[in-house]
């Protein structure tokens, strides 16, 4: 099975937030509010109202720039990522096969044998196939036909485990 794509910059960062797990985002804000709060209690002369509202200001702002400067940092570097990228901003054909995935790109034949991926991350719109923790190939579903989602899940399901 032959797929040739060309990835926009605007999916790569759709799977870079696929990548990243929700969970951990959540647990790292939870914690920063808890540290905030802390800070505000401890800090606060709770006898001086005007002391209070301003040390309740200062965290919801502290913790707004914190989420904002999460998110715009992961947008930067997704960018920065596709853009210095040999592969991503360019049409590329994938070869799929029984012993792994083929990539040709200018007479380049590079493979990546199944067992090198090691786990499978996939929703509506891509799969992501793993080679370490970080490090991810995105390939997008609406260059797939029905047959070949069929074929391309039955080569997921085994040679790779799914999480």
């Amino acid at each position: 099975m032959n797929i040739t794509y060309q990835l926009t910059q605007n999916e790569y960062l759709q799977a870079v937030n696929l990548h990243h797990k929700k969970g951990k985002r959540i647990i790292t804000l939870a914690i920063y509010v808890i540290l905030a709060t802390m800070i505000v209690i401890i800090g606060t002369d709770f006898s001086n109202t005007r002391e209070v509202i301003t040390n309740i200001i200062a965290a919801f702002f502290s913790i707004s720039f914190y989420m904002l400067f999460v998110r715009m940092l992961t947008a930067y570097q997704a960018k920065s990522v596709y853009q210095k990228s040999a592969t991503l901003p360019y049409e590329i054909t994938l070869q799929i096969y029984g012993k792994g995935i083929k990539l040709d790109k200018n007479n380049n034949n590079a493979t990546i044998p199944w067992s090198a991926f090691m786990k499978c991350k996939n929703d509506e719109k891509f799969y992501l196939l793993y080679t370490n923790p970080r490090r991810f190939n995105v390939i997008p579903t609406r260059v797939l036909s029905e047959k070949q989602k069929e074929e391309f899940d039955a080569y997921l399901k085994k040679y790779i485990p799914q999480s």
